[in-house]
């Protein structure tokens, strides 16, 4: 049993998936989440009644929130707390880096760490423990810190101390993905259209060079199957890409591409904000909207 306790805010999808193997790796475990906490805890986990209770009893919090906002209210309360000394916050959310550098620094006035270990891996994927870590904090965190990323993922990549170099990696991670959701669904619709079948293109794209994550995983799992379920909503899709074009325009970089996949994306969740992302094939196949 591992000497240190791990806390947890935000048992969602992914959260969950995350948590879960945590536990199964053996590690004491405190956690809360907003809704259910108690039918969403691991087995044998400390369902705390607040953050600051959850943080003063553990060595690690991690961090897997749905918004910017969530995440500086949630640091916000460590940094109020009683907290152990030692105490590392680690954020798995996808937010940026901005919210970082202000998480950082805000932590760091009481003395508490801060480091990004921003996920790749969808939650059926980290369920399974292959999820990848992008991390951002100081060597000795991470030092400190693989044992737990071990029992959910299966690669950790250090990019360095840099504050917010996770979060800008998880959102060229993630610009990339929606991109390729988005052009794929328009590019497939097209051949559905003219009369090629979704099995006969993916079969193709998958020996040829317009592959991508969307055609390898996302179609054959969740399109083809007729689940359309990757276990992400389109309102966080949404927001993963408007955040990214914030940022990119912030930091004076182009964004078109960027911004075309933000307003298809916007347009899906303005139509029905709980839908999978994946749902996007079919508005888009409908021309605009979503199957009766």
């Amino acid at each position: 049993m591992s000497k240190e306790t791990v806390g947890f805010v935000g048992l969602g999808n992914l959260g969950k998936a995350i948590a879960d193997n945590i536990a199964k790796g053996g590690f004491e475990m405190a956690v809360i989440d907003i809704v259910q906490a108690d039918e969403r805890a691991p087995e044998g986990a400390y369902v705390a009644s607040s953050v600051a209770e959850l943080a003063e009893r553990s060595s690690i919090v991690f961090l897997c929130m749905p918004t910017i906002s969530s995440v500086d209210a949630v640091v916000a309360e460590i940094s109020e707390a009683q907290v152990p000394d030692g105490l590392i916050v680690v954020n798995t959310t996808t937010a940026s880096p901005s919210c970082a550098v202000t998480s950082h620094a805000r932590l760091a006035e009481k003395g508490i760490a801060y480091v990004d270990a921003t996920i790749s891996g969808t939650p059926p994927r980290t369920r399974k423990a292959q999820a990848r870590v992008m991390f951002s904090g100081e060597p000795e965190h991470l030092q400190r810190l693989m044992p737990v990323f071990e029992s959910f993922s299966v690669k950790v990549f250090d990019l360095g101390s840099v504050v917010g170099n996770g979060q800008r990696m998880k959102l060229v991670n993630n610009c990339l993905v929606h991109t390729a959701l988005a052009a794929s669904s328009e590019a497939l619709a097209w051949g559905e259209q003219g009369g090629l079948t979704m099995k006969t293109m993916l079969k193709v794209l998958e020996e040829t060079s317009g592959r991508n994550i969307a055609t390898d995983h996302y179609f054959p799992e969740a399109v083809l199957t007729g689940t359309y379920d990757t276990g992400a909503t389109i309102s966080i899709a949404r927001k993963d890409i408007e955040t990214y074009v914030e940022e990119a325009k912030s930091d004076g970089c182009r964004y078109e591409v960027a911004n075309s996949v933000y307003n298809a994306m916007r347009e899906l969740h303005e139509a029905d904000p709980d839908v999978d992302q994946v749902m996007m094939y079919a508005f888009t196949r409908n021309g605009g909207k979503l199957p009766e």
